[in-house]
């Protein structure tokens, strides 16, 4: 590679952008007699980086040439792209019916009997495991959803804006993706049907269901039990930098206790994802709740996440 005058070629590319660099580089070789200000070097696209355009380099700093290059000088991680464009997608087992146990044989806390499906803390009050044949729901008061649909979560959704609220009623559940999903990969439209078991219960103001991407490696351990409702927020359960809030979902206080189907999209583009991706799915009740104080008890089945457009 030859030495040259930076200053030399820069003023050629300023004065005149069409001529040709590589001429210039092949056949110029100027000399300063060491004057000051001659600025000889490499010439880069990406001074900065050292590299030029589209050239391989390293993304993250583990000393792996995973990315490349682009036009901005930024060093873009190189991954595979996974797209499901049809139900569930992504989420694996949405609709609860593959398991390793009987959900009746525990009232609750047994969302785990769900493959692929994960409590969010290591104990204390977590998701269920609930189906057709289950005459026992933990409160005299809930009933099952309908129509009939087989095996289904359900779980308090309690929102406050307290910040010494117990996590007594704090609950959410886990999927571990069939693929992970990186930033700037296109849109995605999340769909599940949910119901408001608790209907006969009592009157409740409307509540929020909170829907996050998280990294997490499979093998490594789950968080420890929140001391709050709200605390941790749910931001940082799993560390801020391996979490990205990708929308919510409001149930109304006049929701009923027959299915309702929602869904809403996902642009991956406009939110800031975890460096890594994301490989799971966490619901839980929103950080952000309503003024007003509220909490359901609500049955969740047929999770969906799939691919709108793929760049």
């Amino acid at each position: 590679m030859k030495i040259l005058n930076i200053n030399l070629v820069k003023e050629i590319k300023r004065l005149n952008p069409y001529f040709g660099i590589l001429l210039a580089v092949s056949m110029l070789n100027v000399s300063c007699d060491g004057e000051e200000g001659c600025g000889y070097g490499v010439i880069f696209d990406c001074e900065v980086l050292q590299l030029n355009f589209e050239e391989a380099c390293d993304s993250n700093g583990d000393g792996e040439l995973d990315g490349k290059v682009n036009e901005f000088c930024e060093c873009i991680p190189e991954r595979e792209v996974a797209t499901f464009y049809e139900c569930p997608g992504f989420i694996q087992n949405g609709s609860f019916e593959t398991l390793t146990g009987d959900p009746n044989a525990s009232v609750d806390q047994d969302i785990d009997l769900a493959t692929h499906w994960k409590p969010l803390w290591q104990n204390g009050s977590l998701a269920d495991l609930f189906n057709d044949t289950t005459t026992s729901y933990g409160a005299g008061c809930f009933n099952g959803p309908t129509p009939l649909s087989g095996a289904y979560a359900g779980m308090w959704i309690e929102n406050s804006t307290s910040l010494t609220r117990p996590a007594t009623y704090r609950e959410g559940m886990f999927n571990e993706l069939a693929g992970t999903i990186f930033q700037n990969t296109g849109s995605y439209t999340l769909t599940l049907d949910y119901a408001n078991m608790s209907i006969n219960c009592g009157a409740s103001n409307a509540v929020k269901v909170g829907v996050y991407g998280v990294y997490h490696p499979i093998a490594d351990p789950l968080p420890a039990n929140p001391t709050g409702l709200n605390t941790p927020s749910n931001l940082d359960l799993f560390g801020a930098v391996n979490t990205v809030f990708l929308g919510e979902i409001t149930i109304t206080a006049t929701t009923p206790g027959t299915w309702t189907t929602t869904s809403f999209s996902i642009d991956s583009g406009a939110l800031t994802f975890p460096t890594n991706g994301i490989n799971h799915i966490m619901i839980t009740n929103s950080h952000q709740p309503f003024d007003d104080y509220g909490k359901m008890f609500l049955g969740f089945d047929n999770f969906c996440l799939i691919n709108e457009t793929v760049k």
